[in-house]
């Protein structure tokens, strides 16, 4: 009988863990209670395009990226209990978390938050159950464009047992100047530096650090980045770490731009004087 018991307990303990990994919460206008273990990434699926927006304390010590409705979280010390801010980017709706990190916390490794069609709109269990994300297996069955970013964003901001390989991708030379601010970014007063590249079949993805050179907070719109080539017939896919940039010499004056295009960036660069015009 003991040997038995012990056995059951043993089942419990790993079925109670397999439906540990993933949670569903809705939003209600109650902010999000979320804990994230230092070192561990926490993914939180909105179903929505939204960007999210974070004091400048935390900016050494969380990483925050958006990409295909979902936002990526990453801490690398612990933290009290900071309010983030969440916006559908559809109709501009907000959603508060309530995010804290600590070793000792339980935390999930993926969030769906379901979010009502529109501003006001009631959420029902029905509709939670309908538009709850999938596994954690089947989310890397998202489109390559979207897997290479999220590798990159890894390989800068995650420690090293945190990456999770990825089939197939490769570092490449990016063959860039020091500075392609003139060609790329030329909306913007700031500095831009290539710092890698990887691979993945046709896909090049490129990280950028965009640094601000004026006095003033600059928001940061992927649809404004200048892009020739290939990128002028198709949809080349840009995403940003922070959706702006505070002034220069302070604490959140950088983020980094993540640029995918079908083979190296610098075949898509325009002129300087065509993205100028």
């Amino acid at each position: 009988m003991p040997l038995l018991r012990s056995v059951v307990i043993a089942a419990c303990l790993c079925s109670a863990s397999a439906f540990a990994s993933e949670r569903v919460m809705r939003w209600e206008g109650v902010p999000l209670p979320l804990s994230i273990t230092p070192g561990q990434e926490l993914i939180v699926n909105f179903g929505d395009d939204v960007r999210i927006a974070m004091p400048a304390h935390l900016k050494n010590v969380l990483s925050t990226a958006s990409l295909g409705g979902r936002v990526y979280l990453s801490a690398n010390a612990d933290f009290n209990v900071t309010r983030l801010h969440v916006e559908r980017l559809s109709d501009g709706m907000r959603v508060l978390l309530d995010v804290q990190a600590g070793t000792a916390l339980s935390a999930f490794p993926q969030v769906d938050v379901v979010l009502p069609k529109y501003i006001g709109a009631p959420v029902n269990d029905t509709a939670a159950a309908a538009t709850a994300s999938p596994s954690h297996g089947e989310a890397l069955k998202m489109a390559p464009q979207a897997l290479l970013i999220r590798y990159a964003m890894q390989n800068l901001y995650s420690p090293t047992h945190a990456i999770e390989p990825l089939s197939g991708v490769v570092r490449m030379p990016m063959g860039l100047t020091n500075n392609i601010q003139a060609s790329a970014f030329p909306y913007w007063a700031v500095e831009a530096t290539p710092i890698a590249a990887w691979k993945l079949g046709n896909d090049v993805v490129t990280a950028i650090e965009v640094r601000n050179l004026s006095n003033n907070t600059q928001s940061l719109d992927p649809r404004q980045v200048a892009l020739g080539g290939a990128c002028l017939m198709r949809s080349c896919m840009v995403s940003f770490v922070y959706p702006e940039i505070g002034a220069a010499g302070s604490e959140s004056a950088s983020s980094t731009a993540f640029i995918v295009t079908p083979g190296p960036l610098r075949q898509h660069l325009l002129p300087v004087e065509a993205s100028r015009g």
